[in-house]
């Protein structure tokens, strides 16, 4: 019983650190934040992760299961390539943030000159498997001739992620009909 409990505590810890990295961004709270918000001790906060750098790789990680669970969706999807990546992003990702907080992934890159190596390396893995699912999608698209787009894959999966999640930064303050304009300009470059 003790052994769930605890297990329960470091997931509510992540919990919340993901609502508040999504918030308020990784530099800009504190276990003190965390401590106050669930509850308990700042001990039992060190107790899971005796370093601020340990939740932060513990996010990195809840970031990656979701992702993973989100891919597996995508794929399982009996749809069109461009209608897949519009379930990634309008579906998945866009629930995940909402218009009230920033996506996971792209609030730790906001903090990447403050975060330690460890966590770099973990972003960097994190960007390069989003990226890499992207391509995926587009490569399928491509091959069954859904797309049209020139250049490379990879060149266009940057596109599309770098597209999408600035079109969300910049909705969250001029409103989401910006945004449905830059997907809308983005399906026209991919379609050829």
């Amino acid at each position: 019983m003790q052994q769930v409990r605890m297990k329960n505590r470091k997931q509510q810890i992540v919990t919340l650190g993901l609502e508040l990295l999504q918030t308020r961004g990784f530099d800009s709270f504190s276990y003190q934040d965390l401590s106050r918000e669930l509850g308990i001790t700042k001990a039992s906060i060190h107790h899971h992760f005796p370093k601020k750098e340990d939740l932060g790789l513990a996010l990195c990680d809840a970031i990656h299961q979701w992702h993973e669970r989100e891919y597996d969706k995508v794929r399982a999807l009996d749809a069109s390539t461009l209608e897949k990546l519009d379930y990634y992003i309008n579906v998945s990702l866009r629930k995940a943030c909402g218009m009230d907080k920033v996506c996971p992934l792209s609030s730790l890159q906001g903090n990447l000159a403050t975060l330690p190596d460890s966590m770099r390396a973990a972003i960097r893995t994190l960007d390069q498997e989003e990226i890499k699912f992207v391509a995926e999608l587009l490569q399928q698209g491509r091959d069954s001739g859904e797309l049209k787009f020139t250049g490379s894959v990879h060149g266009q999966a940057l596109v599309c992620l770098l597209t999408f999640k600035g079109a969300f930064q910049y909705a969250r303050s001029h409103g989401l009909d910006l945004y449905h304009e830059a997907t809308r300009q983005l399906n026209c470059l991919l379609l050829g």
